[in-house]
């Protein structure tokens, strides 16, 4: 089965677990490779993650922007790296909230790795072929905005202790003040 992975990092022969939020080291996949390639910039710094896509009806992948501009900014002149490998359903783990991803405990070699120079650029086609859609902020119900404003609301709340000082809290601050203003009513009124 040919799964892909996207990274910052370039000519990797082999790709290594790591512990990630699951507590135990994978080595993470998806069968999709516009997918991947969300996951070859680090947005949010580690452990941290931020990558506002799910899959449509169809099977399509969806981006959509929390904020004005959030796409661009996250892809525009950034390079990545994506990398093709070739493993047997059976030896890997699937997860339960993306039918599309699949882990490994194991090291797993590399078949192929294309160098992205500009992974804006590089969504943008995926878009044109009809691989991707992108959901841009003025186009959000305000069901669809308050669906996924509540997700982000639940990850700062899971974060613990270091919620006011984590990365994931200070890009929401940053970027999504009116979320991180609710957080902050919600956990002063506990």
């Amino acid at each position: 089965m040919l799964l892909y992975h996207g990274s910052s990092i370039g000519n990797l022969q082999t790709l290594q677990p790591f512990i990630a939020d699951h507590g135990k080291p994978y080595v993470y996949f998806t069968t999709n490779e516009t997918a991947a390639c969300f996951y070859a910039v680090n947005i949010v710094k580690r452990p941290y993650y931020w990558y506002p896509y799910g899959y449509d009806a169809k099977g399509k992948v969806v981006y959509t922007e929390l904020y004005p501009g959030a796409f661009e900014e996250a892809y525009a002149g950034k390079r990545g790296y994506l990398y093709t490998c070739d493993l047997p359903e059976e030896t890997l783990l699937r997860f339960p909230s993306n039918p599309n991803a699949r882990l490994s405990p194991a090291a797993v070699p590399v078949v192929h790795m294309e160098t992205i120079e500009d992974l804006h650029a590089w969504l943008l086609a995926r878009k044109r072929e009809g691989k991707l859609v992108v959901q841009s902020y003025d186009s959000l119900t305000p069901e669809a905005q308050s669906c996924w404003y509540g997700k982000i609301l639940e990850d700062l709340h899971e974060t613990g202790d270091d919620a006011y000082v984590n990365a994931l809290s200070v890009f929401v601050r940053t970027k999504i003040p009116a979320v991180w203003a609710r957080f902050e009513a919600e956990t002063k009124s506990v």
